[in-house]
């Protein structure tokens, strides 16, 4: 049996055939019906946020326990639901945590955790925050747009870019005394670039666009991205060896970031080339993270997911990768059939697999959608990835539009200086943070090192 003759049943009932298993899923799932998967959505979403309440630190929203970024992700999936499903009862808190994170400046890098943050922690929050402008989420009242907020991370990590070594990339970390410091890594140039192709469609600013440009081409040149080899894309390299290495292991979100960054780069410019590489990039995707033993149609994070030993961070990563793929295909109409096969069959063995119970809660989801039962895994991370696949299926069918400056004029810019001038050229990052980062790192010495919840790239 097949997976597309899964598709084609109908009735409450789905019946899922996996490994020669016949398994009844708790969470019956019809992906293409919008009141299944909504239904699929709000039933994973409920222990998904007791974790959250569950694991936040004492008196700081936003900010979980052992991590910072997770919750900026989290809530970055949770908005995309709330378009595309209407279901909005935890909207007041995600928008209220969402801007008490981004600090005193707006610029999602608050002096409480700025000496220990990686780029790519930093950009989760801003693609959380392009994901409300063009989503329509609501702004907050006497302050600044959520437009504002990603402009002001793009800004920061613009202001990054290393030429000094590599000819240019930007770091894995931030400051030098962080281990993994001198890693140029595919989720912190893809994601910036990701973020500023969104932008730039959305604020119809070119500067946006011409940066976007630099990112790929500099990503394409560097051992990064390979489309020579299959559009292989590399974790990592090294500036340590002028980024002629390339750390390989395989991970899906780095894909999906410069997958769905190259669909914005074709919607807005219709220049082909920008198709040619979405194309590349996800029939790479779709292969790889679509094992064959799973008839190439159940998305698994197949490097760790096997022996279970994804950790914290890679629990997660599937989840935003369908919703990029889902994008992908709502701006690349191109690649809508491909997309739509493999997130369907999905979303069928997501129901298969969020039938765990623990402590109280039911409808846990496990770290392996492809195993038809629970495989004992148990988080928000799981959680956040579930409802992400849940949430993929949804922007295909819904009909809300990924908006524009146009149509959603109240995410207009507005600055910190309240300059209501045009921009023309962004304005560069100043030297304060890298001069800050120099004494502090005589004061503080080589004592202080960021154990990066990433390491296990350069494995």
């Amino acid at each position: 049996m097949r997976w597309g003759s899964v598709l084609s049943l109908s009735g409450a009932a789905l019946v899922l055939l996996l490994q020669g298993q016949l398994a009844l899923s708790n969470i019956e799932i019809t992906p293409t019906s919008i009141d299944s998967l909504t239904e699929a959505g709000k039933t994973i979403t409920e222990p998904m946020w007791e974790f959250y309440l569950q694991n936040q630190t004492t008196d700081v929203p936003g900010k979980l326990t052992g991590t910072w970024y997770v919750a900026g992700a989290m809530f970055m999936t949770m908005i995309q639901f709330w378009q595309v499903s209407g279901y909005d009862k935890h909207n007041s808190v995600v928008s209220h945590d969402m801007m008490f994170q981004a600090g005193e400046n707006f610029d999602y890098f608050d002096s409480n955790y700025s000496q220990w943050l990686g780029n790519d922690d930093q950009m989760f929050w801003g693609l959380a925050a392009i994901t409300a402008s063009e989503t329509g989420f609501p702004e907050v009242k006497d302050k600044p747009t959520w437009t504002s907020l990603a402009r002001a991370v793009f800004t920061m990590q613009d202001g990054r870019w290393d030429t000094e070594k590599c000819d240019g990339g930007i770091t894995w970390q931030i400051h030098p005394w962080q281990a993994g410091y001198t890693l140029r890594n595919s989720i912190s140039n893809g994601g910036l670039f990701q973020l500023a192709a969104r932008l730039g469609r959305f604020t119809r600013n070119e500067t946006y666009i011409k940066a976007a440009e630099k990112y790929w081409d500099w990503s394409e040149s560097s051992p990064l991205i390979q489309p020579k080899k299959n559009w292989f894309v590399a974790d990592s390299t090294s500036g340590d060896n002028d980024c002629k290495d390339s750390g390989d292991m395989q991970w899906s979100y780095n894909y999906g970031t410069y997958l769905a960054g190259a669909a914005y780069m074709y919607n807005y410019t219709e220049d082909a080339k920008w198709r040619k590489r979405a194309e590349g990039l996800l029939g790479r995707l779709t292969t790889d993270f679509f094992p064959k033993q799973y008839d190439h149609q159940v998305f698994s994070e197949y490097a760790c997911e096997p022996k279970q030993t994804c950790d914290r961070n890679m629990l997660n990563f599937k989840g935003w990768s369908a919703q990029w793929m889902a994008m992908a295909a709502n701006l690349v109409p191109e690649l809508r059939t491909e997309v739509e096969a493999k997130l369907q069959s999905s979303a069928v063995a997501i129901g298969t697999s969020c039938v765990g119970e623990s402590d109280g809660m039911s409808d846990l989801c496990g770290s392996r959608w492809w195993g038809a039962k629970w495989d004992g895994i148990k988080g928000l991370e799981v959680q956040q990835a579930a409802l992400g696949g849940i949430t993929a299926n949804l922007m295909l069918l819904s009909s809300a539009e990924t908006k524009t400056i146009e149509t959603n004029p109240d995410a207009e810019e507005k600055y910190l200086d309240t300059s209501d001038d045009d921009i023309e050229e962004l304005k560069p990052i100043s030297t304060g943070d890298r001069v800050g980062s120099w004494i502090l790192t005589v004061l503080w010495g080589s004592g202080i090192v960021a154990a990066g919840w990433w390491l296990i790239k350069q494995a």
